[in-house]
């Protein structure tokens, strides 16, 4: 399993003859793609009540990511690229492990929350936007592909529990209190 995550790198890590433009898209990529995607589902929690689940999730989803992230590198250290040597690492990121990868995996994670929509258009462009952070992060040399993947299921696993578990049930509370407040004014009047 090594071997070919060792392979795939060395396929996807930016050699020293790509173009400057394609290291500043991944390094663009890579800082600023999580943050339009939670922007753009902001924007879309001022208008619906839908996308106000949707990013409730996403908020609540890529926290427990980030916990959870951070909870495997401190119990399973795996390292990241540079520490064996490989490829170039275009971002220093220091000896850090890098199992799961953070930016994949909380991307993904808001990604995800918007399966509740009725629309698959805007999950559709928030995983695209994912994988391209996903690719940046092996592109960039800061990941192993393995890294990533792991990243994708684990914010997509996280993303629904959270959904289910926790958005749900707190939207239907929230729905049966704004109800009987409703029909207290409506008695009233």
């Amino acid at each position: 399993m090594q071997a070919l995550d060792f392979a795939l790198f060395g396929l996807l890590n930016a050699s020293p003859a790509v173009p400057a433009w394609s290291l500043r898209f991944a390094e663009f990529a890579s800082d600023f793609f999580p943050a339009l995607l939670t922007l753009a589902m902001a924007a879309g929690a001022l208008r619906s009540r839908r996308w106000r689940h949707a990013f409730f999730t996403a908020l609540v989803s890529v926290l427990v990511v980030w916990l959870l992230v951070n909870f495997i590198r401190t119990v399973m250290p795996v390292p990241r690229p540079a520490f064996y040597g490989l490829g170039i690492q275009w971002v220093p990121q220091g000896q850090r492990p890098g199992f799961p990868s953070l930016h994949t995996a909380g991307t993904f994670a808001a990604a995800f929350s918007l399966w509740c929509l009725p629309s698959l258009t805007p999950m559709r462009v928030a995983l695209l936007v994912a994988a391209v952070v996903g690719w940046s992060r092996v592109f960039l040399g800061l990941h192993f592909p393995s890294d990533i993947v792991a990243a994708m299921m684990l914010g997509a696993l996280v993303s629904i529990l959270v959904e289910r578990g926790v958005s749900r049930p707190l939207g239907q509370v929230a729905s049966s209190v704004f109800l009987a407040r409703r029909r207290a004014r409506m008695r009233r009047v």
